[in-house]
């Protein structure tokens, strides 16, 4: 991840001195946005994004609670991403584009924590923070800069020497990194998104405490968002002061769920997905040899099931099933499992027999539904039921929490093809690699969705607008 970062704040000041030849104005928006697609486009070739339609929706539903509630007024579209890398790490690129690593559930124990993170990242980007400091990198020697941005991202110190930077070099950093101005407004800020969105202030300020107990050891301990959002005591004291004025509640307040099984099922997901499988495995057997219990069971199952030991998996989690409560998501999870494993029609039986309401307004259970019916449509697809697939996935189209997932557009766009319905199949693929930031192969197959839609087909006007939305930025 280390050459990652140094590549993409490389990749970033070309941009930037390509805008403006070292002049000093600040980023316009459009330059903001034009930055931040670009930075996606570089991130999306070198990371890994989750794929898990249910980690991501429930990214997307905090996020845009966050944004329609929280926020009165912003100039750009939010969007938020999930990169698989288990360091604890968030942050936000201008134009709206909010990136968190999954290593974040491993620390936080509450959704309210998680969307302190979230309002804290996109109050940095409503106040242009990050743009300032890219302005800030224009007073600076063009030679030393790619080195600085990589030493702020190393953390200096030994890190720094291997980049061959000079101290003096490294003290102008302080140009670059958030200033303690920048983070009280960023406090300030975040803290009326997160109230105006419904969400207890003190969630920012339990998870600000937990970082602030590592912040010695953020490198040892791959807290690497310390490197970039300090945390000395008196920004702590600064917060604990605003929570009191935003509000007294100090208990949770979930708002997607208040069900604790459910958050607690998440983090453990995203914890498997993040690390390496084979490492979980032995760590899970180990544990459950000192101590039977069913949460380290269905742990086990996942990080078996990454492994594709899909036998034992199974096993495992019907193992874990008989002792857990008995929710539906956690059968979504066995249904998953013999989806994988290439057992289609014994994933529909459990996903048929699961008992769920499609009618309810709790956020989450929308959630749920919404992962019953996308495994339900590849399971469909995988028994060459695909006009039933086709049907499902064309009802989940219109879902706001779906409009960021690239992955939903893909399997759509696979399903299109096989039943050889080519305009709709090309349009979806586009939208795929639209999201993904490949907007070359995005453009490609947008051209190539109009060649086959009618101009009477109302896709037909959705497809002329994405294409006009990649070429203004060319």
């Amino acid at each position: 991840m280390r050459k990652l970062y140094f590549k993409i704040f490389s990749y970033l000041l070309v941009v930037l001195f390509s805008f403006h030849q070292l002049s000093y104005a600040l980023l316009t928006l459009p330059e903001e946005e034009k930055i931040g697609k670009q930075v996606l486009q570089e991130l999306s070739s070198k990371v890994e994004f989750i794929q898990d339609v249910e980690l991501v929706a429930y990214i997307n539903s905090i996020g845009k609670l966050l944004t329609e509630k929280g926020v009165d007024f912003s100039p750009f579209k939010f969007r938020f991403y999930l990169i698989k890398d288990d360091t604890f790490n968030a942050f936000s690129v201008p134009g709206g584009y909010i990136f968190l690593n999954s290593g974040i559930f491993e620390s936080i124990e509450s959704e309210e924590e998680l969307a302190g993170i979230m309002a804290h990242e996109i109050a940095h980007n409503l106040c242009r923070h990050v743009a300032k400091r890219l302005e800030s990198i224009k007073r600076m020697q063009v030679a030393i800069t790619a080195a600085t941005l990589a030493a702020i991202l190393l953390g200096g110190g030994k890190a720094a020497e291997a980049v061959g930077i000079t101290s003096s070099a490294f003290a102008e950093t302080k140009l670059l990194a958030y200033s303690r101005a920048d983070e009280e407004e960023a406090d300030r800020t975040g803290f009326q998104i997160l109230t105006k969105a419904g969400y207890s202030p003190w969630g920012m300020v339990r998870i600000m405490e937990k970082l602030s107990k590592k912040s010695k050891f953020a490198v040892e301990l791959n807290y690497k968002y310390l490197l970039t959002h300090p945390l000395p005591q008196e920004r702590l004291t600064y917060l604990i002061s605003l929570a009191r004025k935003y509000g007294s509640n100090k208990g949770s307040s979930s708002i997607i769920s208040s069900d604790p099984y459910y958050f607690k099922r998440l983090t453990i997901k995203a914890t498997v997905i993040s690390k390496d499988p084979a490492d979980l495995v032995l760590k899970y057997k180990e544990e459950l040899k000192i101590k039977d219990d069913s949460w380290t069971k269905y742990s086990l199952a996942l990080a078996l099931s990454q492994q594709r030991f899909f036998k034992e998996a199974i096993s495992e989690m019907k193992k874990a099933l008989k002792e857990l409560p008995p929710k539906p998501y956690f059968l979504l999870d066995l249904a998953e499992i013999y989806l994988n494993s290439g057992d289609y029609q014994r994933a529909l039986t459990v996903i048929e027999g699961i008992k769920f309401s499609e009618g309810s307004k709790k956020l989450f259970e929308k959630i749920v539904y919404l992962k019953i019916q996308y495994l339900k449509a590849k399971a469909l697809a995988e028994t060459s039921r695909l006009f039933q697939a086709y049907e499902i996935f064309n009802s989940l189209k219109g879902n706001n929490i779906l409009e960021n997932d690239p992955y939903f557009y893909f399997y759509f766009g696979r399903i299109c093809s096989r039943i050889n319905k080519d305009g709709e199949a090309h349009f979806y693929f586009g939208k795929y690699y639209e999201l993904k930031g490949d907007y070359k192969t995005a453009y490609f197959h947008y051209k190539k969705a109009l060649s086959f839609l009618s101009k009477e087909d109302k896709m037909y006007n959705e497809v002329e607008k994405s294409i006009k939305y990649l070429k203004k930025d060319k």
